[in-house]
């Protein structure tokens, strides 16, 4: 873990868009973590960014948390606090994503 500590911010979905860098680079932080909110939310979960350094923080609606470097600590993290198994590849989950929760 420590190792990811001195790792950029940079993230990969961060490139341009349109060949245009993007200008303020919380927007894609802010991006990523309302993604992981909405794709974690049906296990009752929640992500937020603390503003800081490159961790998140998942919570259950307990008040359990776990700060979490890197999507795959993410993953582990929302597994460990989740009551069932989190699968982000359920159909049923992708159908509402797409839709916006409109299903």
């Amino acid at each position: 873990m420590l190792c990811y500590e001195f790792a950029p911010e940079d993230h990969w979905s961060d490139g341009t868009l349109d060949g245009a860098v993007n200008e303020l680079p919380v927007r894609p932080r802010y991006r990523r973590t309302h993604i992981l909110c909405a794709v974690l939310a049906p296990y009752g979960l929640a992500v937020s960014d603390p503003g800081s350094g490159p961790h998140l923080v998942v919570a259950d609606h307990r008040g359990a948390a776990e700060v979490a470097a890197g999507l795959p600590a993410i993953w582990q993290a929302a597994d460990r606090l989740s009551s069932r198994q989190v699968d982000v590849l359920d159909p049923a989950l992708l159908e509402d994503l797409m839709t916006g929760g409109r299903a």
